[in-house]
């Protein structure tokens, strides 16, 4: 689906607030909690791809890493998150195991951990999950013109998983033996390559739901000789994304799991604010509809969609820069973790912020490692800042209203893009 010739400008604003300057980082443990909080993490390491691991906590606290693979522990370190509250792991010092599972236990409850995949010519990033819902959906995969994709089913448990996947495409419901009762072992991972299991297609959606145990599922697409990866995520009725300025092709992939049609409206953020209404469409069962955003506007800019039932909202940005892919977010919040959101050596970096509130937002960017100075600025209501970002590990943003924050990574011929993680604790 394309609309053609509505221009949108960003408005971006940023001037010095006065705003308390942020709590230091106090050594500490998780207060009152038997077992740590955890996260999984997908992993590749090896075939010319490492990983970095990167944990950003609210505290100087302890963490460890173990990697699973074949139904046995492969490795595993232990590590603190530091006075700056930031730390990564190179993956490769723990083992060299292809793509598998990492569970990561953290220090406290507001902490957060993303893993960064780079190779000589592919770059991808995202967050790493807390246990899984029961029932997640994937949207804006593709197998068509030479496109790659994969489905990691991850299951780090000491129980097996079993799930049932509903595959949808522009050919209708995928039928395949393969699809059906997908068994995950304990401490391993199964991996899907949907390009033998069904090439040639344009539009892919995977409902993913639990009969027995957890899994945490990513996708992973290659195209044009870069990847991505994003996680399948809960449905919802709302969501959130922050979109970077870009030349190429951006576009805005919502689909809907439902087994009926779900009604849309989607609500861009532009240089007068919030326009509501401005696209709204139906989407048949199992639908999708893909907004192309670029011919909307070249400027950072951020959309809202809102539906009469559940969907997921997925930004696919592709460009002689290369791939990235990330679901929108379905909260605004006061706080978030950015980990690995760093400039890569040989790239660029930047650091998108909507302001959701209604007043004009202070915002602080602070860098998570020694000796950097934090950024005060003001995002004014229902507007959109793009932000250049230096060296690091990750980033802590916390603003006086709600705000949503995405980050995103440049190198020569790849690129990739993270949503931020929301602190609500501590």
């Amino acid at each position: 689906m394309r609309f053609v010739g509505i221009l949108l400008v960003v408005l971006l604003t940023a001037g010095a607030v006065a705003m308390p300057p942020l709590a230091q980082i106090e050594p500490g443990a998780s207060p009152g909690r038997q077992e740590p909080p955890v996260a999984v993490c997908a992993i590749e390491e090896g075939s010319g791809r490492t990983t970095g691991l990167s944990v950003l906590s609210t505290i100087d606290g302890p963490l460890s890493l173990t990697v699973f693979a074949g139904g046995e522990t492969a490795g595993s370190i232990g590590h603190r998150t530091g006075t700056n509250g930031a730390v990564t792991i190179p993956v490769v010092d723990v083992a060299a195991v292809g793509t598998v599972a990492g569970l990561v236990e953290m220090p406290i409850a507001s902490s957060a951990a993303g893993v960064f995949v780079s190779g000589a010519e592919t770059t991808s990033a995202e967050a790493c999950a807390s246990l899984p819902d029961a029932t997640t959906f994937l949207t804006g995969a593709t197998t068509a013109s030479g496109d790659t994709f994969e489905l990691h089913l991850m299951n780090p448990y000491a129980g097996s998983a079993l799930v049932e996947l509903t595959v949808q495409s522009e050919a209708g419901l995928e039928s395949n033996e393969r699809f059906d009762s997908v068994l995950v072992p304990p401490r391993s991972s199964r991996i899907l390559d949907f390009t033998d299991l069904i090439p040639g297609r344009e539009q892919i959606s995977v409902l993913v739901e639990t009969v027995d145990g957890r899994v945490m599922t990513v996708g992973r697409q290659g195209a044009s000789g870069d990847s991505a990866v994003w996680r399948a995520t809960s449905p919802a009725q709302e969501w959130l994304l922050p979109i970077p300025a870009g030349s190429g092709q951006r576009n805005l992939v919502i689909a809907t799991p439902n087994n009926a049609e779900v009604e849309y409206q989607i609500d861009f953020y532009g240089p007068d604010g919030l326009e509501e209404g401005l696209l709204t469409g139906v989407l048949a069962p199992r639908g999708q509809a893909v907004v192309d955003v670029t011919s909307l506007t070249a400027r950072e800019t951020a959309v809202r969609v809102v539906a009469t039932g559940p969907l997921v909202a997925t930004m696919w940005q592709e460009s002689e820069e290369g791939l990235s892919v990330t679901t929108a977010s379905q909260v605004a919040a006061n706080r978030w973790f950015l980990p690995n959101a760093a400039r890569p050596e040989d790239g660029t970096a930047t650091l998108v912020i909507l302001n959701t509130a209604i007043d004009s937002g202070a915002v602080v960017v602070r860098p998570l490692r020694e000796g950097a100075q934090e950024l005060r600025l003001t995002v004014d209501p229902d507007t959109v800042t793009e932000l250049a970002l230096a060296d690091g590990t990750g980033y802590l943003v916390e603003s006086v209203g709600e705000t949503v924050v995405l980050w995103t990574a440049k190198r020569p011929q790849s690129s990739s893009a993270a949503m931020g993680i929301p602190i609500f604790d501590g």
